[in-house]
């Protein structure tokens, strides 16, 4: 079965039944699905991208040019050792930051081949600029100045243009930069010019915690019988039925409800305190990574970082936890 992606940061291998993760100190680590340990760890690459048989193909940090995206692959066999390096030149502006600011990003995905992997990378930067309140002044007679952003042009190494250029949000607020190479990953090799026209990823189609809407299957591919909404694990193989059972104060509102896809066959379940994550089966437990969380026990806040964990569907016991690096923005914007 192929390599998927559970959440940004977090790629699974289900066929070695392990998690590539970002490391909250930078680097990688692996995780034994079953017992949540660290197989390996590497220092040569931050976010993984895709698995490709045994090789790991991941984002890494500086060093190297500030527009530059480094694609480095790592064998997963051989405890996460550095198979190759390859430097993926970018338009001139566009940073390859694996953490977003308060007002760019960049977000690159990839895809195994039999003849490469393609990689594509979405920049997006919002002009950081102040509004004052009320009308904007204007002397008798003149109409208010255009507000604009130019989208420059997505051109790759040597020349050639590399994806889909031309987005833009309405109203001029932010530029939308998109390209795509592809890379060889046992040598490292750019091939710009075979670049497809691959769009770079987007948001996630459903919200995870309770902003996740309705359901993110369609009306006819639900499970009969079972409560909505109903949520698709990250495979595919599985199916949460997600019910809440509690009102505020009470920390675990949610009952989640796994069953199999395709026979309907019920799983397990487990209290939670979020409506819906993205999540995977492992034999009888769920995986899922949760978000940053402060809550109130006795006369104590406890804290909680990105956690990706897993629970026995058998009887809702946690299994274990592994700690992920937190690349959301949670700064608030300035006034």
């Amino acid at each position: 079965m192929p390599s998927f992606q559970l959440s940004p940061g977090v790629i699974v291998d289900p066929d070695r039944r392990e998690a590539y993760v970002m490391n909250p100190e930078g680097g990688i680590d692996a995780v034994d699905l079953a017992e949540g340990t660290s197989v390996w760890h590497s220092g040569d690459a931050d976010k993984p991208l895709t698995v490709a048989e045994t090789l790991l193909i991941g984002q890494a940090e500086a060093p190297g040019p500030a527009n530059a995206l480094r694609v480095v692959t790592l064998d997963t066999s051989r405890e996460g050792a550095l198979v190759s390096e390859a430097l993926v030149d970018l338009p001139t502006g566009v940073q390859p930051m694996i953490a977003p600011s308060s007002n760019r990003s960049f977000t690159a995905s990839a895809r195994a081949e039999p003849d490469g992997a393609v990689v594509s990378w979405e920049f997006v930067e919002q002009p950081a600029r102040g509004v004052a309140e009320g009308p904007m002044e204007v002397l008798p007679g003149e109409a208010p100045p255009a507000v604009s952003a130019a989208t420059p042009p997505v051109i790759g190494p040597g020349g050639v243009a590399a994806g889909a250029m031309d987005a833009q949000e309405p109203g001029g607020e932010a530029t939308v930069v998109r390209g795509a190479v592809r890379v060889d990953p046992l040598s490292g090799t750019v091939l710009a010019a075979e670049a497809p026209d691959v769009p770079a990823p987007g948001p996630p189609l459903v919200s995870a915690g309770d902003s996740a809407p309705a359901s993110d299957l369609e009306p006819d591919a639900a499970l009969p019988g079972v409560p909505q909404p109903q949520f698709l694990s990250a495979d595919g193989r599985h199916v949460l039925s997600s019910t809440r059972i509690a009102n505020d104060p009470d920390w675990e509102k949610y009952l989640w409800t796994v069953f199999e896809r395709d026979s309907g066959r019920r799983v397990g379940e487990l209290r939670m305190h979020l409506r819906y994550v993205p999540f995977l089966v492992d034999g009888t437990r769920v995986v899922f990574q949760t978000p940053p969380n402060v809550r109130l026990q006795g006369d104590r806040l406890q804290e909680e970082p990105v956690l990706l964990r897993a629970v026995d569907l058998s009887n809702g016991t946690p299994v274990w936890s592994q700690p992920v690096r937190d690349t959301v923005d949670r700064q608030p914007p300035p006034p």
